[in-house]
């Protein structure tokens, strides 16, 4: 008994553990590991439906495979650039804004600006279908993703 005792002494002072910090991490940066993951799944489902490639994607953004991985691994702390990059090779809206009940999606492909008064996305005629993470949330929960007209 007091061989195993030793045995485990000897490895767990060997290995200095960082789970703690770790949580403390995740825990401070929780709000934006969550944009992020939401963001993930979304282009993840953005490239199913359109049939395209990370490889692809990397290339229409012009950065490299790597960055995509990151990024579709929903940890990586997105810059807006980084957004918009995505947002224009998907031809998507990924981020929308709402304030005081109005929502506002800028044009994908042009410079008009869609304005709604509820939190619905809307599709702008000129530009392709607007996604927003809201929606995306709607429609991963198992309903529809409606579209106004």
């Amino acid at each position: 008994m007091k061989d195993l005792k030793k045995k485990l002494d000897k490895v767990v002072a060997a290995e200095s553990s960082v789970w703690m910090e770790d949580a403390v991490q995740f825990e401070k940066n929780k709000a934006w590991l969550d944009y992020s993951a939401e963001i993930a799944l979304c282009v993840l489902d953005v490239l199913h439906e359109k049939r395209m490639t990370q490889k692809a994607l990397a290339a229409s953004m012009g950065v490299s495979p790597q960055q995509v991985s990151k990024i579709l691994k929903g940890t990586e702390n997105l810059t807006l650039e980084t957004i918009s990059k995505l947002e224009r090779a998907l031809k998507i809206k990924i981020v929308s804004l709402h304030s005081y009940g109005k929502t506002y999606d800028a044009a994908v492909a042009g410079s008009s600006v869609a304005m709604g008064y509820d939190r619905t996305p809307h599709k702008i005629s000129s530009a392709p279908t607007v996604y927003s993470l809201e929606s995306y949330s709607f429609y991963r929960s198992g309903s529809k993703y409606n579209e106004a007209s």
